[in-house]
């Protein structure tokens, strides 16, 4: 009974894995976009549809108490350099189709969460005002959301740091109390709150921009197919008029004059193939006199 159960489950899931396979090739759409010959093959280009989700992110940082995307603060000039390029390369690229673009702005947790939650939301709002004109997007196509970081986001930073209060600190970010509670007792920690303040908050302090998009695939596939040479026969004919002689030895009246006029003789007889351009003179082989 066990083996017979078993063997079910293996053909089942070779079943499903079947389906799958079909259903994959079937979604993969394809589209030939040229065809041409290469010698005795007939190569066609085709354009495989590819429904694989992709995303690129790409985060932008802020000053404190600032929603102002400033080009010149923190790594903003090469995160937006690559942006740039991303979008750049969209517009030569037929191959690649973003489906969504979503933003997300953050703020650090230190201070009001009233003003904290409108800071994180005014940050995704105009960083994404700022992309739809500069990239020449439908803002519609461009989500917008927004976080307030709580205190327990910095967890991992204070048990990697060195300070000599840490396990304190990290069961002060974790407890229940008020997100101001925690912000207050954590400005009267001196050392480790300057330690916060200058290595753990600002990076808190950003929006994040996830492009989604497919990238479709180019193929192309080679059929064998010989090309065969057209060949024709060319027969040239060339009709020679012989001179009647003058002399004695050679004058004669009679009917042999008359049919000396009349010889023809095939000059010429070719064989041309044109596929490969050659000639051959087979002129020797036929040459004589034609019958009358």
């Amino acid at each position: 009974m066990r083996s017979f159960n078993t063997t079910k489950t293996i053909a089942l899931a070779t079943l499903l894995l079947a389906i799958g396979t079909v259903a994959q090739a079937q979604s993969n759409q394809q589209v030939m976009v040229k065809e041409w010959r290469d010698g005795d093959y007939i190569v066609r280009r085709y354009i495989v549809t590819n429904d694989t989700p992709h995303q690129a992110e790409y985060e932008i940082h802020y000053a404190i108490n600032s929603a102002s995307t400033a080009t010149d603060f923190d790594q903003n000039g090469e995160e937006l350099g690559r942006l740039d390029n991303f979008f750049n390369q969209l517009k030569n690229d037929t191959l690649r189709h973003v489906s969504s673009i979503a933003i997300t702005g953050y703020a650090s947790p230190d201070g009001t969460p009233k003003f904290n939650s409108d800071l994180a939301r005014q940050r995704a709002q105009q960083l994404g005002q700022m992309i739809a004109q500069r990239y020449n997007l439908n803002g519609s196509n461009i989500t917008i959301t927004s976080h307030v970081e709580p205190w327990s986001a910095t967890t991992d930073a204070i048990e990697h740091s060195s300070l000599k209060n840490r396990d304190k600190l990290v069961t002060l970010v974790n407890s229940d109390k008020a997100p101001m509670a925690v912000d207050y007792q954590l400005k009267g920690e001196g050392q480790a709150w300057q330690w916060l303040k200058s290595d753990v908050l600002p990076d808190m302090r950003r929006a994040v921009v996830t492009v989604s998009y497919t990238e479709d695939g180019m193929e192309d596939r080679r059929e064998y197919s010989p090309s065969r040479p057209q060949t024709r026969e060319v027969i040239i004919v060339e009709e020679i008029e012989v001179p009647k002689h003058h002399n004695k030895e050679a004058h004669h009246k009679d009917k042999r004059h008359d049919k000396e006029e009349k010889h023809k003789r095939k000059r010429d007889v070719v064989v041309v193939n044109e596929w490969e351009g050659v000639i051959i003179d087979l002129g020797a082989a036929t040459e004589g006199y034609a019958e009358e």
